[in-house]
């Protein structure tokens, strides 16, 4: 239940959304979107980890534990991290969502699958997390515009 390159995993993870945030101030919208990517990890985990067993985290015994720690901390971290530095323009978002999906599967391919961070028994990265990080990528920034413009419209 202590897998240490799970928790070394979460350390980093929470050092990088640390200095994102120390670089970029911490808004109330960050904390919106937070929420948010939590609510949604965790509702597609369940679909995705627990219902259809297509992936795990690190272990298929205390899959519940890891699944829990990585929907609540981890990838909200990492979605502080995407965000703090979106690009104002749009051909700038194209672009950097493109670089964003190519190093999660990138990670994924060489560091998370042959650590066994994740395991995956039925998931292929390459297509299905290659268009789940588009697909997240753009809802995340759709999202966070809405979430600028109307709380620019409230103050």
């Amino acid at each position: 239940m202590w897998d240490s390159r799970f928790w070394i995993f979460f350390i980093l993870v929470l050092i990088l959304a640390g200095v994102s945030a120390a670089i970029r101030k911490l808004r109330f919208i960050d904390v919106q979107i937070m929420i948010m990517i939590a609510a949604l990890t965790m509702s597609c985990d369940m679909l995705f980890c627990k219902q259809y067993h297509l992936y795990n985290y690190v272990s298929t015994e205390y899959k519940g534990w890891y699944s829990f720690w990585a929907n609540l901390i981890i990838i909200p971290a990492l979605g502080l991290v995407f965000i703090k530095f979106i690009p104002k323009t749009l051909k700038g978002v194209a672009a950097y969502i493109a670089v964003w999906t190519a190093l999660s599967t990138t990670f994924e391919i060489l560091i998370a699958k042959p650590l066994g961070i994740l395991i995956y028994s039925r998931w292929r990265i390459i297509p299905y997390s290659v268009i789940g990080y588009i697909l997240v990528f753009t809802w995340e920034y759709a999202y966070y515009r809405i979430l600028v413009r109307y709380y620019k419209k409230g103050s």
